[in-house]
Order: structure tokens, then sequence, then C-alpha cells
């Protein structure tokens, strides 16, 4: 936890003013702090929130020459995966990481929950659709979301025809792969929000990315499906892709006095534990959907930073691999 002699130094390590500091943080955190606020956190009669200790240590850019590309799939629908793109997202960015999100799903939840319109999107043809199957380059499609914080590629409904139009595609399942190639050099991070089932949407957000994160919803029927994506994810190793690697499992609304909740926590723990990385659980909280009204994300809007900590210890986690992979390759 950071301390008040610590913000100081690091707020005179910028040469601001409290004030002046308090208006960077707004900015990048979209909050409402005041040189009063900066002061009491430095003269320890108020906490530090995590999110401002979380940016004022932000690690270097990394140095690596091309993204790192995170596919964020389960084939069960309606476990928090696009919250989880969404807010991890806003949490690299946060950390000053240049990162675009990927709305691979036709259902388009990443796209309305930040705030884009689809029909506008579509009208411009700068939509995931288009740059897959109607060579729309990716730096033509991408939005600035959150103040230009980072970006987003949109979906509408139009993907949906993608799977059948992908299918008559030579090499089908690389088209995503393809067009990301173009903007690799221009991101830290590249988040794909996946479809929720293993069609070639999801196929192909596999074969583009160099990791997979798998939220997976502490009930009992969204872990069933893990084993088959584990198994699809091995076959896309063996078949044309053997740099993808796991990132982990993050179980998400947790409700921690529910029974049933911890008992599947437990059961993820006890199966998966030994061979992938188990986050803190995501708690159930009425924050999320308030959040996705706000057109923001829930990163930016908590007040309970408890709510949102799985997140950030995803994108640290992120940063701290690549950092490791570019000290073992130096």
């Amino acid at each position: 936890m950071m301390d008040g002699a610590a913000l100081r130094a690091a707020r005179e390590a910028r040469g601001d003013t409290q004030q002046a500091f308090a208006e960077w943080l707004n900015a990048r955190l979209g909050r409402r702090y005041d040189k009063g606020r900066v002061s009491r956190w430095e003269g320890g009669t108020e906490k530090i929130p995590q999110a401002v200790a979380d940016i004022v240590v932000a690690p270097a850019r990394r140095q690596r020459d091309r993204a790192t590309i995170i596919a964020i799939s389960n084939q069960k629908g309606g476990v928090g995966k696009t919250s989880a793109a969404v807010n991890i997202a806003a949490a690299l960015a946060a950390l000053g990481q240049r990162v675009l999100l990927v709305d691979a799903d036709p259902q388009a939840s990443a796209t309305v929950h930040l705030g884009i319109s689809q029909a506008d999107a579509s009208d411009a043809g700068r939509t995931t659709y288009h740059v897959m199957l109607k060579d729309q380059p990716v730096s033509g499609a991408v939005m600035p979301v959150c103040d230009g914080r980072f970006h987003l590629l949109p979906s509408t409904i139009l993907l949906s025809a993608a799977e059948t139009e992908l299918m008559a595609e030579p090499m089908g399942t690389l088209v995503l792969r393809e067009k990301l190639s173009s903007v690799a050099r221009s991101y830290d991070y590249i988040l794909l929000d996946c479809p929720p089932h293993l069609g070639m949407m999801t196929l192909n957000a596999l074969a583009a990315a160099t990791g997979v994160l798998i939220p997976v919803q502490t009930e009992m029927l969204a872990m069933m499906g893990v084993p088959l994506l584990l198994d699809t994810i091995a076959k896309v190793r063996r078949r044309g892709n053997p740099d993808l690697s796991i990132i982990g499992i993050l179980p998400t609304m947790f409700t921690s006095r529910h029974t049933q909740d911890r008992a599947t926590l437990a059961d993820l723990t006890e199966r998966f534990g030994g061979s992938l990385r188990i986050f803190a659980p995501v708690p159930r909280s009425t924050i999320f959907p308030q959040s996705v009204a706000a057109a923001m994300p829930t990163v930016d809007v908590a007040t309970d930073q408890a709510l949102v900590a799985p997140f950030r210890e995803v994108a640290n986690s992120l940063i701290e691999a690549d950092q490791t992979e570019e000290a073992r390759v130096a």
C-alpha cells in the first residue's frame, strides 16, 4: 500500500503542484479529485485509493515490438466475459499501456458497455465485421473510448454473418490474425472479447492470440464447459498456434456468503489450480450493471476498489509476465 510520503515523492518527481496532480489523475481515472484530497493523502489523514496508487507507480511501457494479444473466452454466456474485457482494458490503459479492445461478439456487449452506437459504427463501416470481411483497415475502424485512454473495434449483429462467410474463406480461421498483424506494433495489448460459443469467431480469436483468459462464473454449470475450452485450446496449439498460452481462470459473480459459490470456487481451485492460475474472484455487485448504464468501465466508477481489484490483478500479471519474458530474452 502506498503511503503519503511516496505519493508526494511521485508528484514532485512529475513537477506537479497538488492541483495539477489532481487534474492529471482526473483525466486518467475519470474522477473529480482536488488539491485538498491530494493534500489529505500526502498527510496521511485519508487512505490513498488503490487506483491512484496503481497509476502513480505504473510500469514503464513494454519494449517488445508486437502486441500481446489476449482472447477472453468461455463458450457459456453470462459469465462476466465482457465485463472482464472492458475492465482489464481500462486497467491496462491506466497503467500507461496502449490498448485495443476488439469486440468479436455479434451481441456487441463491449460496444454497448462503452457507449458506442452500433448503427453509427455499422453505417461508417467501422466494425469487426467490416475489418474481417470487407477489407476495412483496422486503423480506419478503431474508435477512441473513455476519453481516448484506449481504443475499441466495435461490433454489431452483422458479425453473426461472419460465422458462415468465414467458412468460405481460404484458411478462414486465420483472418483475424492477418488483420491484427497490421496494428500489432501500434499497441501494447490487444484484448479480444469472444462470443459465447466455440464457432469460427472464437477460433479466429484463439488463432490470433498469444494468451487466453477464461472467466468462469462460480456456479457449477459454468464450470462444466472449461474442459471443452481447454481441449479446443490444445487443438489450436497443435494445429497452428503453438505459442498460445493460458493466462488463467478468472472466477466471476462470486458471493462469499453463498455456500454454492464457495464450493464452486474451491472446486475450480482443486481441479485446475495445480496447472492454471486462479485469479481472485470478481464479486457480484450492482455496480457492474450501473457502470454499463453509465457507459463507463467499472474500474472508473467503483468507490469500493475491492470490487474491481481482480481486474487490476490480471492487468498487472500481464505486464509482469511480459517484463519477465523481455528480461529472459535480453
